[in-house]
């Protein structure tokens, strides 16, 4: 007999102690849904690239990071002469910060190369900018260019 147990918390109850999907009784069903969460899907997108897909869009919200099984998996796939493109996620302080401090130092993988994709307005802000208040229409420095 195989004994299962999954440590996953779901919430906390009213004395605020972890409740884990085994206190719910649904740690077989659970397993069953992810014993093959844990393989990559090849697909391939609009342009014919073969891509790796990891557990779904939202299974790496929390950092924003492709799994390193995926990318493991890539890196053997395209030899010594193809590259693989990896996602750090949704900006410095979320995706590349946990891409650097914790992805790439567990899993030993080091980036050749990043891409840092930022807007005008976004270093305007960062930089030095007027505020931004919510509801409050943007000031004229982040809608209109200098010449």
């Amino acid at each position: 007999m195989c004994v299962i147990i999954l440590q996953i918390v779901v919430a906390n109850n009213r004395n605020q102690e972890p409740v884990t999907v085994d206190d719910l009784g649904v740690t077989g069903a659970l397993a069953v849904l992810l014993k093959d969460a844990i393989n990559p899907n090849l697909m391939q997108t609009i342009e014919g690239a073969p891509i790796f897909v990891h557990a779904g869009p939202f299974a790496n919200i929390a950092h924003g990071n492709s799994s390193i099984i995926a990318d493991k998996l890539a890196l053997k796939l395209v030899g010594k002469n193809g590259y693989v493109v990896t996602e750090a996620g949704f900006g410095s302080d979320v995706g590349l910060e946990k891409f650097c401090d914790i992805k790439c130092r567990y899993s030993g993988l080091v980036p050749n190369a990043v891409v840092i994709v930022a807007t005008i307005r976004a270093l305007k802000l960062h930089g030095g900018g007027p505020n931004i208040t919510s509801g409050a229409s943007l000031p004229k420095e982040y809608t209109q260019e200098v010449s």
